[in-house]
């Protein structure tokens, strides 16, 4: 299993955690699990940026890499299509970590209607 693999599964089970604490809350609401969501939702935006960050860098190293290595103008474009590829799989914890947030912030919503 790569890195990569690794660091979006830890943004998933993060993020998994801050969407279960706020179903428990929506179906539940206590000042407390308020509470709890403040920094697990913390913790999942560090995550998923911390993630981002690190394919980010990833993208960058391996064009450096890569251009290094280039012989001739393909391999300079392939160095640079590898580049683009890692730039864009660098956004999938951001689109989870986001989304995941997205949804439990929703359902925080609902609990604090029920609450009031």
């Amino acid at each position: 299993m790569t890195l990569g693999i690794v660091i979006v599964l830890f943004v998933a089970l993060v993020g998994l955690g801050t969407l279960g604490t706020a179903i428990r809350f929506a179906i539940r609401p206590t000042e407390q699990g308020l509470a709890v969501l403040r920094p697990l939702s913390a913790a999942t935006t560090s995550a998923t940026l911390a993630a981002s960050f690190h394919g980010f860098a990833t993208a960058l190293l391996n064009v450096i890499h890569g251009l290094e290595e280039a012989t001739d103008a393909a391999a300079t474009a392939k160095a640079w299509q590898v580049f683009l590829a890692g730039l864009a799989e660098a956004t999938v914890p951001l689109i989870l970590g986001f989304a995941l947030l997205a949804v439990a912030w929703l359902l925080v919503a609902v609990g604090l209607r029920k609450q009031a």
